[in-house]
């Protein structure tokens, strides 16, 4: 059995160990956490790969979500990207070949049932077609069963029965520094895994490896792979002078922080909300007993204390003093090398949006696990992977700004000139087309975003990807059931449960002021 070391007990740290204690062992792993390095503490709004992440380790979804806060989230809500107060719901929902709709149920059922439907007319072509001729108003209110419930903010559940059919049908709000707390108690540590608590004064380097990490407990430690979990900080992979590849995204700085409900009921959303600013973007997320707000921006057109002081004004009395965070986007050239690999913020990263940060850390765990199985280290897939990956999550986000219509700020502005000129109009139409952004492919870890992500972002960017030629019955079939569901789901979600109190009464047990008093 290898040796592992872990520098880093954050949330990826402790993710780490109790993926690779419940396949490896945990006897054999080490982590090292420093108690004087603070953790990043955002990323609130994930996606359903941490639920299924926490399954896989062996926790119910129920319990951790009780102890650490989480609420359940149908979306993520983009309001005002165009300028003209319009809202989208960028929710969980998958492409299906259009031949699918000559069956009783359209829809994937289960992760197996995902294809390769790239070279065949899509449930997504025939959404574009239906919106482009105007027979309907909207992408996200037919392709999304979860619409109506965020619309009237309750829970799809009836007699303890989820009502929607897909498989990742959902994700959540977490805590996300309450997560890595409750999995190194409730998975990591009864797995075995060993907690030293010092801080990383020196690492020796030898070529492309690692040999030894001294402690400021005066500590020397080995082992046969180190994983360097330490954030922005990368201390293992800087000691070994690892190259990285620097992104031209525009958003670098946030200001996050916490808030107080006014009224739970009607502001804890089933949703993310992100907000179109002059010089970036807002978003707020609600946990259980408190919203998170942040002000993502970029410095080269707005500086830190105005920034601050735009959000001040959005968010009204915090809880703690808002936080500022800066950083460069890029990732690793390489995310494994010799005996050290990178995981999480670690890699790689973009921005906050999109809620891709724990989706990286995870997709970094499982594939490093995957190394794992051979006696000779090799990182070539891990790399290869990687990269796709996180190069797909900054094109994605990117042409959020770059094919924007806004134009009331130099910022939209420059940003709509950068679209032009680096075609990602053709880029989104690629995407949608491209076999590493199907389903299938999403289930193999190459994307986070698969094509009906791009293709919801093309229709309502006005992006017309439209084939040469679609069935007409294929598509008076689909319109059917597109109406149908929507007229369904528009029907029960008014008579499900409030979003709030289904959580206290099913999830908490309790309210949002005694459980604080219990868990914070």
């Amino acid at each position: 059995m290898k040796k592992i070391i872990i520098v880093g007990g954050g949330t990826a740290g402790w993710m780490t160990a109790a993926y690779l204690a419940k396949y490896r062992g945990g006897d054999n792993i080490t982590i090292i956490e420093s108690p004087t390095i603070p953790t990043i503490g955002v990323g609130e709004s994930v996606t359903p790969h941490v639920c299924n992440f926490f399954t896989e380790i062996g926790i119910k979804e129920h319990d951790w979500m009780a102890e650490t806060g989480a609420v359940y989230k149908f979306a993520n809500k983009f309001i005002n990207w165009k300028g003209n107060n319009d809202e989208q719901y960028f929710s969980f929902n998958y492409t299906v070949p259009s031949d699918n709709f000559y069956k009783d149920i359209p829809v994937n059922r289960s992760q197996e049932d995902f294809k390769d439907s790239t070279d065949k007319n899509r449930s997504i072509d025939i959404i574009n077609k239906l919106c482009s001729n105007n027979t309907f108003d909207r992408f996200d209110k037919f392709f999304n069963p979860q619409h109506y419930y965020m619309e009237n903010n309750t829970m799809p559940y009836h007699n303890d029965n989820f009502l929607l059919n897909q498989p990742f049908a959902h994700a959540h709000h977490i805590n996300a520094e309450l997560a890595g707390a409750y999995i190194r108690d409730k998975s990591a540590l009864p797995a075995g895994v060993n907690q030293i608590i010092g801080t990383v004064k020196n690492v020796e380097t030898s070529g492309e490896n690692i040999t030894s990490l001294e402690l400021d407990t005066g500590e020397t430690l080995s082992a046969d792979l180190y994983i360097d979990c330490t954030g922005f900080a990368r201390i293992l992979t800087k000691a070994l002078n690892w190259e990285t590849k620097t992104y031209d995204t525009p958003i670098d700085s946030a200001w996050v922080c916490p808030t107080d409900y006014d009224d739970q009921k009607s502001q804890m959303v089933n949703y993310t909300k992100t907000v179109a600013e002059p010089y970036g973007w807002r978003f707020n997320i609600g946990v259980y007993h408190r919203m998170g707000n942040g002000y993502c921006y970029s410095s080269d057109y707005i500086n830190d204390e105005d920034a601050k002081e735009y959000l001040m004004s959005k968010v009204g009395p915090t809880r703690k003093d808002p936080k500022l965070i800066k950083w460069k986007p890029g990732r690793l050239e390489k995310m494994g090398s010799g005996n050290c690999a990178a995981i999480g913020l670690s890699c790689g990263f973009i921005e906050p949006m999109e809620a891709n940060v724990l989706y990286t850390i995870i997709t970094s765990i499982r594939r490093l696990n995957v190394v794992l199985d051979n006696d000779v280290l090799d990182f070539d897939v891990y790399n290869e992977k990687m990269a796709h990956t996180i190069d797909d999550i900054m094109n994605f986000i990117f042409v959020h700004y770059t094919l924007s219509p806004r134009n009331d700020t130099p910022f939209w502005r420059d940003m709509q000139k950068i679209g032009i000129e680096k075609n990602h109009k053709q880029l989104v139409i690629d995407k949608i087309n491209n076999k590493k952004n199907t389903m299938l492919a999403a289930t193999q870890g190459y994307t986070l975003f698969p094509d009906y992500m791009w293709a919801q972002l093309a229709v309502s960017w006005g992006i017309d990807f439209a084939k040469i030629s679609i069935d007409d019955v294929e598509v008076i079939l689909a319109q059917k059931y597109f109406e149908y569901s929507e007229d369904k789901h528009k029907f029960i979600s008014k008579q499900c449960e409030n979003n709030y109190q289904w959580h206290r009464d099913n999830i908490f047990k309790m309210s949002r002021s005694e459980w604080e008093n219990k868990y914070i």
